[in-house]
């Protein structure tokens, strides 16, 4: 699938997230010291939370309603691989941000 272009560079600055809806899923984009994530917006948990609501944690999300631990990089979860969430492909061409909406493996 080809990348999808889903903002500006400026329109997530450093320490920022935002939630966009690509291919008919919830993708949220983090920009953690300016490197760029994205993850499902939804924890697998009880699959209602929206991780955009969720607190940094270094280069991870915790969920707000019960504080799973999510690394941007890798989506692995911190209290089991059954909990992993999916995380996608994100580069930056000419000042946009593009999101592959296609999941990348999750791997511990």
């Amino acid at each position: 699938m080809p990348f999808i272009p889903v903002a500006k560079i400026e329109d997530i600055p450093v320490g920022e997230r935002k939630r966009f809806d690509i291919e008919g899923k919830r993708i949220t984009v983090f920009n953690i010291g300016g490197e760029l994530f994205a993850i499902l917006d939804t924890c697998p948990h009880k699959k209602t939370a929206p991780l955009v609501r969720g607190f940094l944690d270094g280069n991870a999300i915790r969920c707000p309603n019960h504080g799973y631990r999510f690394d941007l990089r890798t989506g692995v979860c911190d209290i089991g691989e059954r909990w992993n969430t999916q995380v996608f492909e994100v580069k930056v061409e000419a000042g946009e941000i593009l999101v592959d909406a296609e999941s990348v493996e999750t791997t511990d």
